[in-house]
């Protein structure tokens, strides 16, 4: 017994150490147990946002939204991932159903997150959403579930207690995680997508069912893109797909799915893929280099197939 104690004893000391030598040359990982992959970057996590236990992480301003929202009750919720937080289309939309005369209408809050899936945008729905009651909800997801996760996928990612409490505070163990995500990285073909097909499906008409509960109209918006088999951005081979030549049918079968979960769910589908394909050439236009975010001109268009789904959910299209 001595023995033993001995031995845990001098590897308790050497984890110490080890432990003050990272503190000491400044290192940090802050992500979340498990969950993990193209972006955002841990570093930018840490400069961005906010550690959450329940959603994974919420810009630094999300608590005050809420709060805001609480107040002056919004009739229009946008949520979704990096395409609604940093797109413009949700003040265009607002904006534009004021000018049509549609002012009720026109009080909205932009709740998206960038790098969600909608695994977040569920626990979201339930958490912070559902009891602000909102007339209507815009749901505009499709990216990140379809993304590579170098973790397992985000429905068993959720940490408990214990182990949240120690990515955010012990830096032996966030340099486990970051070991174990590098190696990940290096063997993308053998990853789970972060969201299946199927539980994308799920969690869509759950949101649904909960906000119509509730006494609002969800409104799905399919994800458009500008992306050509053949001319797919090479930065998304690194960490976010098995294989470049999977892109297209891949995202096409999470915008099928999203489709179908409008017509399961009774969700007002807002078809914005539909709509841009319809748009003048060339589709480079109302994109960014991505082909995934909207440009300037790009949101504005959107803005106008979004307020056009607003009007026919509200029976006035």
């Amino acid at each position: 017994m001595l023995r033993l104690a001995l031995v845990a004893g001098s590897l308790g000391v050497a984890l110490a150490i080890c432990e003050l030598i990272l503190r000491a040359t400044g290192f940090e990982y802050h992500t979340f147990p498990t969950v993990q992959f193209g972006w955002p970057e841990p570093e930018v996590i840490a400069k961005e946002f906010e550690p959450e236990r329940d959603l994974f992480w919420v810009p630094h301003d999300y608590a005050k939204k809420l709060e805001d929202a609480r107040q002056f009750r919004p009739t229009v919720m946008f949520l979704g991932d990096s395409c609604t937080q940093f797109g413009t289309y949700p003040r265009l939309t607002l904006d534009r159903l004021e000018e049509m005369g549609h002012r009720d209408l026109a009080r909205g809050v932009k709740l998206g997150v960038a790098g969600w899936s909608t695994e977040q945008g569920l626990a979201q729905v339930r958490r912070d959403i559902v009891p602000l009651a909102p007339r209507f909800v815009t749901i505009y997801f499709g990216w990140n579930d379809h993304w590579v996760a170098l973790g397992p996928p985000d429905d068993e990612a959720k940490p408990n207690g214990f182990t949240f409490w120690l990515s955010q505070h012990l830096r032996l163990y966030e340099m486990l995680i970051k070991g174990k995500l590098g190696q990940a990285a290096r063997n993308l073909a053998t990853r789970p997508n972060r969201v299946s097909l199927e539980r994308y499906h799920t969690n869509l008409t759950a949101m649904a069912h909960e906000i119509a509960g509730a006494g609002g109209r969800p409104i799905f918006i399919t994800a458009p893109s500008s992306h050509i088999q053949g001319q797919e951005p090479e930065y998304l081979a690194q960490r976010h797909v098995r294989s470049l030549k999977e892109l297209v049918p891949l995202h096409q079968s999470y915008v099928k799915e999203t489709r179908a979960a409008a017509v399961e769910s009774g969700a007002v589908l807002c078809d914005a893929v539909d709509a841009f394909e319809h748009l003048p050439a060339p589709a480079s236009t109302y994109f960014m280099r991505d082909g995934i975010h909207l440009s300037d001109e790009g949101n504005r268009q959107m803005s106008h197939v979004v307020g056009d789904c607003i009007l026919r959910a509200a029976g006035r299209h």
